[in-house]
């Protein structure tokens, strides 16, 4: 689970499970932060959710070797 300073309305976490693959977020799963860290996410999605805040945003990790964008 994540907390989006300014939008607190709204859900948001990052799947390591299911963006295993994306470089950043390997790296962060090799790097697992503490527990009340902050670190600089990227939106993945944004997608409707089936319960109340109503909208969750699925969260990824940048990459921080440029050949590893699209």
């Amino acid at each position: 689970m994540a907390e989006l300073n300014g939008y607190e309305p709204v859900g948001a976490s990052l799947d390591i499970y299911r963006r295993s693959r994306e470089p950043g977020v390997q790296r962060l799963a090799q790097e697992l932060p503490p527990v009340g860290a902050t670190v600089d996410l990227v939106i993945g999605e944004v997608r409707t959710w089936h319960r109340k805040p109503w909208i969750w945003v699925d969260l990824t990790a940048p990459s921080h070797d440029p050949s590893d964008r699209p």
